[in-house]
């Protein structure tokens, strides 16, 4: 059995494959059930339990209302609390595997087997396989490993740590520790025919398309195509303090990378800074500086758009194109008007685009674009990501 676990660990590198790790995971259950014989075990319904237990008491971590705060408060309040949720996955996914029969020996599993970001795209992978009780096994067990690393770089943290990388860290462990608890979830319910409940988990795609939903929201609020005259910055600057309230306070903030948390709260500060001074009352000096601070808010909406270089959204981005466009053509006339039901799976690529935007912006008033124009549109962002390049017009 260590052998074969060895194996396991040398195996779920960013090489592997699902069907690998299938295969090195089955190996270690078939070791594990030719020495030592199981009767049938207890229901499945308690570890559903147990699991949504842990789903909810992960959820209430909030690293949000740390950012503002001193390491040493992290280090005396945040980082306890993800321990003691550590603890708890780590014995609710141990249930999981002795369930389905997926027990490891003691200690065999080395900390960090699934290396880095790689974890996330593993468990999607064998989410996307057909459901199985292997399946629930697999991920339990790797989860448990991913789980086992991160819980040992939280004890490695140095003591001169500062705030943001203490809620890098943390982030990045309530993230697993979710992932993990909802994968198993969800593969247990489809497993034994159960509802499920949460509907927490998400494929990196989805995660990815949420946040470009929200930063693509958080950019039309800003008009940003209507710069402010001097004597209406303090009221455009009050609505972008507005508009980074409701980005931090929604779900998908604690999915942003802590690089744009960073920005965002920056952002923040200067905002409320300038709105509690003099600003009312447009003294010159001070008009300048809410017109600086609106160019550089600009500047950052812009850049939070970058997440359209992400792979997944890229590769999913070129996919929707390609199947319009090969629908495109059924419209014999340049100048008909695409049907909605058309358009429809161009809404998963709000924002892609401000061309696309507004076009579809248009067709929702019922104002479409001629098929023509989706032509050339469509033409345009499908070459620029077939062949690698950033889709012009950039945000």
């Amino acid at each position: 059995m260590g052998n074969v676990i060895n194996f396991l660990n040398r195996s779920l590198d960013r090489r592997s494959t699902v069907h690998e790790i299938h295969s090195v995971a089955g190996a270690a259950r078939a070791a594990t059930r030719a020495r030592v014989f199981r009767p049938p075990g207890p229901s499945f319904e308690p570890l559903l339990e147990r699991l949504a237990l842990l789903i909810s008491r992960a959820t209430r971590v909030d690293t949000r209302c740390f950012e503002s705060r001193a390491a040493e408060e992290i280090r005396g309040e945040l980082i306890p609390e993800l321990e003691g949720v550590l603890e708890q996955a780590m014995g609710t996914l141990e249930a999981v595997c002795e369930h389905y029969e997926a027990r490891d020996e003691a200690g065999a599993i080395a900390p960090g087997a699934v290396k880095g970001g790689d974890f996330n795209s593993v468990v999607d992978e064998l989410m996307r396989t057909l459901s199985s009780a292997e399946r629930i096994a697999d991920v339990a067990m790797i989860a448990r490993m991913e789980l086992s690393h991160r819980r040992a770089r939280l004890r490695r943290l140095s003591e001169r740590a500062g705030t943001w990388e203490l809620i890098e860290v943390a982030a990045s462990v309530r993230r697993r520790i979710l992932k993990s608890a909802t994968a198993t979830q969800r593969a247990v319910c489809e497993h034994e025919g159960a509802r499920c409940q949460n509907t927490w988990f998400r494929t990196e795609l989805e995660r990815s398309l949420l946040v470009r939903r929200v930063y693509a929201a958080f950019r039309r609020r800003l008009e940003l195509e209507r710069p402010p005259a001097r004597q209406q910055v303090y009221d455009r600057l009050r609505l972008v303090g507005t508009s980074l309230a409701i980005l931090i306070g929604h779900d998908a903030y604690e999915h942003l990378r802590v690089s744009d948390r960073q920005m965002i709260r920056a952002l923040q500060a200067r905002v409320i800074a300038w709105l509690r001074g003099d600003a009312s009352k447009g003294a010159r000096g001070t008009a300048r500086a809410g017109e600086r601070i609106w160019q550089d808010v600009a500047a950052s909406a812009n850049l939070l758009m970058q997440v359209n270089n992400r792979a997944e959204l890229r590769e999913h981005d070129l996919a929707v194109l390609t199947e319009v466009c090969e629908r495109l053509p059924a419209l014999a006339c340049s100048n008909a008007v695409p049907p909605s039901e058309l358009l429809a799976p161009l809404e998963a690529l709000a924002g892609r685009d401000p061309q696309l935007e507004r076009m579809l912006l248009a067709a929702r008033s019922g104002a479409a674009e001629r098929a023509a124009g989706w032509r050339a549109l469509i033409g345009r962002l499908r070459s620029a990501l077939e062949g690698g390049r950033a889709p012009a017009p950039s945000w």
